[in-house]
């Protein structure tokens, strides 16, 4: 996984800099992106603290398994998430405040507290079925709590992306301990389109930048290797160049690039010419540093406008790319 050398504000001033029309945007979701990491970074830390136990004994990612892999199941597909709602409850008492500042979501304030701040119900509470929804892409049981909620299903899922995602993240980071690789990234030990942990495709993509060999100061690589990027979990994985994450299509003519004319900074879509869904990509190559991943795929959101009018498709909606 990409450590990201900028953080959210140093990234979104840099995107501002270069497309002043974005920082309204941009500036309105600073706050909650930049709470978001936090928070991801606390639940990270505390499990690494307590040996990667929850103190109610919640969910742990299971183990790397090949078999699974190959089959093409992610870590947490089927895995029993109760007892995530403490974290989870812990997130949305400073998730809430800042979402509910946002547009028609303050008019839902008092039904998501009822929701995400209430006392645990049960052994299965809501919560927990609430993220296992999510992971499973369960549409009828997601539309059944946003019902029993009184939640308008996109407000409901526009609050779980961010609510639910540092636990999940603190979760997926249990894998990098140590200064190991994450085992996805093992030579085919992944070759999906979709998060290896959570199931979540991809918000955008990255090219790495040349890796040079501190051991032997005569071994470099050039470069270039591509990377997809969850903004549910934050987990990376290495990628073929050449297919489309969304069909799995692969060859020649299949992976088209779209970029602006003059300076790109390395920012493009990877678009698919048979199923016609795209990525966002930037290609750090091209860029001065590396940017928090979260905050750029927010500043690429013209380039969503550009594949909105090609008629493309997001691998991954977002709040910014449903035009």
């Amino acid at each position: 996984m990409a450590a990201s050398c900028q953080n959210v504000a140093q990234t979104l001033a840099a995107v501002a800099a270069r497309r002043p029309a974005l920082e309204p945007v941009l500036r309105a979701f600073e706050d909650v992106l930049t709470a978001r990491a936090a928070l991801a970074a606390e639940l990270s830390a505390e499990r690494a603290d307590a040996a990667g136990m929850a103190e109610d004994g919640g969910p742990r990612l299971p183990d790397w398994s090949g078999e699974r892999a190959e089959q093409g199941r992610s870590l947490l597909a089927g895995v029993p998430l109760t007892g995530l709602r403490a974290a989870v409850r812990r997130t949305a008492e400073t998730l809430l405040p800042l979402l509910c500042a946002k547009g028609d979501v303050a008019a839902h304030k008092a039904a998501l507290e009822a929701f995400f701040l209430a006392p645990a119900q049960s052994r299965r509470d809501r919560r927990d079925v609430l993220a296992e929804a999510v992971l499973a892409g369960d549409a009828s049981t997601f539309q059944r709590l946003a019902a029993e909620a009184g939640l308008p299903p996109e407000v409901l899922e526009f609050v779980a992306e961010f609510v639910l995602s540092p636990p999940l993240r603190a979760l997926a980071d249990q894998a990098g301990r140590a200064g190991q690789n994450a085992p996805w990234d093992e030579a085919g030990a992944w070759r999906q389109g979709y998060c290896p942990v959570c199931s979540s495709f991809p918000v955008m993509g990255w090219l790495d930048k040349p890796a040079f060999d501190e051991k032997n100061a005569f071994l470099s690589g050039g470069g270039g290797k591509k990377h997809l990027y969850c903004s549910l979990c934050g987990t990376s994985w290495t990628f073929r160049r050449g297919a489309c994450p969304a069909c799995g299509e692969e060859g020649n003519g299949v992976m088209e690039i779209l970029r602006e004319s003059g300076k790109s900074r390395g920012e493009r879509l990877d678009w698919c010419t048979k199923c016609k869904s795209y990525c966002p990509t930037v290609d750090l190559r091209e860029c001065g540093g590396v940017p928090d991943m979260d905050a750029m795929a927010l500043g690429m959101m013209h380039l969503d406008m550009v594949a909105a009018r090609k008629g493309l498709s997001p691998l991954k909606a977002s709040f910014w790319n449903l035009f």
